[in-house]
Order: C-alpha cells, then structure tokens, then sequence
C-alpha cells in the first residue's frame, strides 16, 4: 500500500505546525495525577476529554465499572468500506514509593523539560504515547476527504494493576470491533523504536508458601523448631539459582524466559515470636510455545527435589493466573503501514522483536481476536517505573507522524 502524498503531507504538516501544543499536551498530562494504586483516573480522562473536543475530534463514550474509573472510546468515522484501526494507551501509572521519591531529581508531577527530554511520572509508560496518538486522530479528522476506514480511539484505566477496570472491563461490556490494533507502549530497551513487537510474553504468577514451627523466639535454640523464614530464604536463593523451565527456543526471544523470583516476599509476626510461616511471589514471562500446566509442572518437581534434599522443609503452591499471548506473523497490512511509515519518519525500518512485558493488547488480541501490535511507542520501557523517568520530546512528534501516516496508509 502507498499513501497518497499530498494527504500525507498535510497529516505530517499539521503535526509539525501542532508540535508544540502535541508537548503542551504530553506535559499537562504528566502533571494530572493518576497513581493506579489507589487507582482514579477521573482527573485525567476529564483533561483528554476538554483537549479531545477542542481538537475537532467527536465526543467520547465513557465505559466505566466505576465513576472514577472511565475507559474513553472515540471513534472517527471514515467514508466507509475501509477497515477499522483500533489505537489504545492507558492513562494510569505506577506510584512513586518512598524510596524512589529520594531518587527523582525532579517532583514526579511537575512535568520538566530538559535537554530534549520531558521528565516526569508517567513520561514514557505511557503519557507521551497518549499524547501522540490524540494529535495523529487529530491530523486524520482534518482531512477531506477523510479516509475510507474508521479509528477507534480507545485509552483506558486500570492498566497499571489488573486491567479489571480497564482493557479487561472495556472488551466485557463495549462492542470493540476493529481489524486491527496497536498499543502505544514504549518499546525501547536501548533505544526509541527499537524494533516492531509481534508480539509480548505471556505471564505466569505463584506464590510459594513455607511452614515452620511458630514458638517463643526466646526457646527456639532449646526445643525442635522450623524457621519459615529462613527455610524461604533458602527456596527463595535455590530457585533464583537453579529453577529450569522446559521450552522451546524462539528466535525473537534469545534469552528465553524470564524468571523474577521474590516480587513480594513476606514472613513471621514480630518480635518474640519464632517464624511459623513466610511466603514469597514469583513472576515468569514466557515465551511462545510455553504452557501454564508445563511451567507449573516444572515448578512442582523443582520443589520436590528441593524436599528430598531438606526432608524438614514444607511448602505448598498457590497459582495466582497468567496469560498466554496472541502472535502476529509481520505480514498484517497494518504491521507493514507501520514499517514504511517509521522508515520514512525514522530513516529505518525497526527488526521484528517480542515485547518482555505485559499490555493490554492482550485482551483485544487474544480475548477479542484483534490483530494487535503490543507496544509501539515512544520512550524506553527502562525509563518505566523508576525515578526520573523521562520521553525525548522529538520521540512524541515522530511517534504522532508515524502512527497517522500507518493510519492514513491502512485505512485507505
């Protein structure tokens, strides 16, 4: 497919002409407050909404479980007969803990610019791309005619925690029909628009519970006890060393799959009182061809083994959920728009890669059958959820041109 160039020039000028209000845009949204948890994205969805309606694009539809929560969708309609494109970014972020509040050389919701690059929570994962996509859907309202396909705008809540709010509720309780997708997550590991995700990891989570014997701490080296916590440490070290998974290797991921051990770990009660229980929380991304009953399986023997080595040692196994991902094979029409799209605005077409992380394109490719490009965004997913996170300003704009000229392309 081929643009036409003049429709693709005035897509590209406008969003030149609008740079600066793009940025004042990505700015304003870093500076409303959308911590998830607790979880209220009101503040910002009402901030899209005033900037959406002065932009000339049509009124949202709120989809909410909860007031506090609204998912927006917006659609764009076009001629007909073309398809429909399905852009989506989340309005949430992470917290600041306390102990990365010390780190931030800047205060996280006062957006700061500097040196090209806009610091501030919730820069790069994933305000910026919001920001981009508005003025791409923006620069596709203006033109007349407009395409033959729609845009389905949808940002949602919730992302950031467990999507129940969010992506999960939108595709649950909202006709979301789209011929294909993509989620303007950031990307990058070493550097903007690394290379064109087909697709991301799946998850598999569990917590491994340790007993012991919970006594007076003050006789614990006089009678037989068992200390959970100490015995949790020892798992804990053993899996972070040793755990193997069976799979397959995939040449979009190298290293395999990723075994995060000790995302949460808790133990004892306090003082004076011998440790009787402790647990710890496991995180695994997969890679495709990896099944939930095999990695549970491996988990399980690995146990085992570790039992036969301590007979002292007691532990149980919970499963707490996971996701298998949908795949794209690269030969999608919006997969290839997107490809000379970012090699006219970026001089280059990115490699095909795999996603490490999670987003909510799994619920509208894998439960809603949406082709769905998991991430394509501006700013590097290392900058998320750490102090001083930041976006390169020039980022944004290009990620705004490349996403309207795919649009442009696909919907023609």
């Amino acid at each position: 497919m081929t643009v036409a160039e003049p429709r693709a020039t005035a897509v590209l000028d406008y969003i030149e002409a609008q740079r600066d209000a793009l940025i004042q845009l990505a700015c304003d949204l870093v500076a409303t407050p959308s911590i998830n948890p607790p979880g209220s994205e009101q503040a910002v969805a009402a901030l899209l909404q005033q900037r959406m309606a002065a932009l000339g694009l049509p009124p949202s539809e709120v989809v909410a479980a909860e007031p506090q929560r609204p998912n927006l969708v917006v659609r764009l309609r076009g001629t007909g007969g073309g398809p429909t494109l399905l852009l989506n970014g989340h309005s949430d972020t992470k917290p600041v803990s306390a102990t990365d509040r010390v780190l931030w050389r800047t205060d996280p919701l006062e957006p700061t610019i500097r040196d090209g690059q806009l610091y501030g929570l919730g820069a790069t994962d994933m305000k910026g791309g919001v920001a981009a996509m508005v003025y791409a859907a923006a620069a596709l309202a203006r033109l007349d005619p407009p395409p033959a396909g729609d845009v389905l705008l949808v940002l949602t809540a919730d992302e950031e925690a467990t999507t129940g709010l969010g992506a999960r509720y939108l595709v649950d309780h909202y006709p979301v029909v789209a011929d294909a997708g993509l989620v303007a997550e950031p990307n990058g590991i070493h550097h903007d628009f690394e290379n064109l995700p087909l697709f991301c990891r799946g998850t598999f989570y569990f917590k491994v519970k340790v007993y012991g014997t919970q006594t007076h701490a003050s006789i614990s080296d006089q009678v037989p006890a068992i200390n959970a916590s100490t015995k949790m440490a020892w798992v804990l070290w053993r899996m972070s060393r040793d755990l193997r998974l069976t799979h397959e290797p995939h040449p979009l991921c190298p290293l395999g799959p990723t075994v995060t051990p000790g995302v949460l770990v808790s133990g004892g009660l306090y003082y004076g009182v011998h440790p009787g229980y402790a647990e710890f929380a496991v995180d695994i991304r997969l890679v495709p061809g990896m099944t939930h009953e095999q990695v549970q399986a491996d988990v399980e023997a690995f146990l085992d083994q570790l039992k036969a080595e301590d007979p002292e040692l007691r532990t149980e196994l919970e499963i707490v959920g996971g996701s298998i991902q949908a795949m794209l094979t690269g030969d999608e029409p919006f997969v290839q728009a997107l490809l000379a799209a970012s090699e006219r605005i970026l001089g280059r077409r990115p490699p095909f890669g795999a996603y490490p992380a999670f987003t909510d394109a799994y619920h509208f490719h894998a439960r809603r059958g949406i082709p769905t490009v998991p991430a394509y965004g501006p700013g590097l997913l290392t900058l998320a959820h750490g102090s001083n996170e930041s976006v390169g300003i020039e980022r944004i704009v290009e990620a705004a041109k490349i996403y309207a000229l795919a649009a442009l392309d696909y919907l023609a």
